[in-house]
């Protein structure tokens, strides 16, 4: 008998799997193949929020320092944010999108849209 805890962790977890395949294959689609799922949760902090101190989106996404430094340095790389000392404490980093990550978020918002239908159908947006 399966146990009732074990069930709903195992649905979680395929249902985590499944949404971040679908994400993946609608930006392979578009030809978006060196960013992940995670990435996205950087994103949307700054496309709602404008640039951000790398300690805030730590907080609003859930991650450590250590795992949102080596999202962060990717997307620097990739060329979709940038990062800055804070001008009042060097020892702040502020994060802030450059005019690719500012263009992407059409992409990103559409992409979101489909996941959204595909889970919820017609029901009444959020």
């Amino acid at each position: 008998m399966i146990k009732t805890r074990d069930d709903i962790a195992h649905i979680i977890a395929s249902l985590r799997n499944n949404f971040n395949a679908f994400i993946m294959d609608r930006l392979a689609k578009e030809g978006i193949t060196e960013l992940v799922p995670s990435h996205g949760a950087i994103l949307v902090v700054l496309y709602e929020n404008g640039p951000q101190p790398m300690k805030v989106i730590c907080e609003r996404v859930r991650r450590d320092k250590s795992t949102l430094t080596v999202l962060a340095r990717k997307l620097e790389v990739l060329g979709y944010i940038r990062r800055e000392p804070d001008e009042n404490d060097n020892r702040v980093t502020i994060l802030h999108l450059t005019e690719k990550g500012v263009n992407f978020q059409s992409l990103f918002e559409r992409i979101s849209e489909e996941l959204y239908h595909k889970i919820w159908g017609d029901t009444p947006a959020r």
